[in-house]
């Protein structure tokens, strides 16, 4: 196996990475500011929203099991202060992010991906830019703010983990995925015609792999190793796998292998969640019936799924059932956290960071943002937002909830809910 080194220069060139497969991939690198730069942008090492960063209590954590009802606080009539509260341990408060302007083209991502993620004081943004779209990358402690990407890149669905920051470039069979680490930034490429629907943690970036240039052909997912500088394929086979996410010890995948016709589609198709062991290199499948997709990991094996059993006749992504479990335990023992959530007309993916899981739910005609944590009994808990006919993009960490609402055109307002 040969090993590539980072190398820190002003222009970009060809960088061969070989995976311990023994296949050989490229990567364009160049220099770029990045969470753990010397300006001072510093990330908390924590990830946000990711799989396995370790915050959260044990006692909280989940594998409980305790089954919780499908209802829960209407959030009609709430006022309360959104933002606020004191700053975190990393020097910041939820005020810092309030009325920030995100930019969204289209208004919101297909998939739900929202143009922002968060890492204790570490905001990575589509800032309204340069005629819309650059990526920015925020100190929210300090107020330094950088842009990452221009907006003629058309950079989308950043994600950020400690020192780690990916994110999308370019559309369709044009789009790859960039890394950001210590400095540099390289796009990933291998044996697959584009990728995308990066997920980062502290130490690792998952990606999805398309084979060919269509949203219907096969695909897999891939793990790039920072620490390594390796690109791997870890979860493969009939039809495609995507949608994943990662932590420091494993990834979770969907795999649409069942499906006759073995690809992603929001209305018909069937699917499963599976597990990689990072360690061991073993991907298990988690049989269920029906639909499940969009896995997200939180802290002590905790795992969180959309479900689509229980919803008929078409199990459309805007409705569906929210279940929690743990990675060593059995499927049959998963609980719903809510039997169905409706996010009608946008699709509006949950967030969970370590036992914290945030979600946007529509209640007879009234949106509001949903808190709920693993293992603990009762319902999901409705948290004041004030004044918005639509929520978009939760995303979760230990101190505070990022949700965005719509301005004009195509841009949000970001608000900050301390938790």
């Amino acid at each position: 196996m040969t090993r590539s080194r980072w190398w820190c220069g002003g222009f970009a060139y060809l960088l061969l990475l070989v995976d311990g497969c023994g296949q050989a991939t490229g990567a364009t690198t160049s220099k770029a500011p990045t969470a753990g730069s010397p300006s001072g942008v510093a990330g908390s090492g924590a990830a946000s929203g990711q799989a396995g960063a370790g915050a959260g209590d044990a006692s909280n954590a989940a594998g409980g099991g305790s089954p919780s009802s499908s209802g829960g606080e209407s959030p009609q009539g709430s006022s309360g202060e959104a933002a606020g509260g004191a700053p975190n341990s990393d020097g910041c408060a939820a005020a810092d992010l309030e009325g920030l302007s995100v930019f969204s083209s289209g208004r919101w991502d297909p998939l739900g991906y929202p143009p922002y993620a968060l890492d204790g004081c570490t905001l990575v943004y589509v800032a309204p830019a340069d005629g819309g779209g650059a990526l920015h990358l925020r100190n929210l402690a300090s107020g330094d703010d950088r842009e990452l990407e221009p907006a003629a890149a058309k950079p989308r669905r950043p994600t950020v983990a400690g020192d780690v920051i990916a994110w999308e470039i370019g559309e369709g069979a044009a789009s790859q995925v960039r890394v950001s680490y210590q400095g540099v930034t390289k796009n990933l490429s291998g044996d697959f015609n584009h990728a995308g629907e990066p997920r980062a943690t502290t130490d690792a970036v998952v990606l999805t792999a398309f084979l060919g240039p269509n949203p219907t052909d096969d695909s897999d997912v891939y793990l790039y190793d920072v620490g390594s500088d390796q690109l791997s394929k870890v979860v493969s086979g009939p039809g495609q796998q995507r949608f994943a996410d990662v932590s420091p010890t494993h990834v979770v995948a969907t795999d649409f292998a069942e499906d006759p016709r073995g690809f992603f589609d929001e209305t018909n198709s069937i699917a499963d969640v599976v597990v990689f062991d990072r360690k061991s290199g073993v991907a298990t499948s988690r049989k269920r019936s029906g639909k499940q997709a969009f896995p997200l990991l939180g802290s002590d094996g905790a795992l969180v799924y959309l479900d689509w059993g229980a919803v008929h006749p078409e199990p459309k992504f805007s409705q569906f059932g929210l279940r929690a479990g743990v990675l060593d335990g059995a499927v049959d023992d998963d609980y719903d956290i809510k039997l169905e959530v409706h996010t009608d007309p946008a699709y509006v993916r949950p967030s969970l960071r370590g036992p914290h899981v945030d979600f946007v739910d529509t209640q007879a005609g009234v949106v509001g943002l949903y808190r709920f944590t693993l293992g603990s009994a009762g319902s999901p808990v409705a948290t004041p937002v004030v004044g918005s006919p639509q929520l978009f993009g939760p995303v979760a960490t230990d101190a505070m909830t990022l949700v965005s609402r719509p301005v004009a055109g195509e841009t949000l307002t970001l608000t900050a809910i301390a938790r």
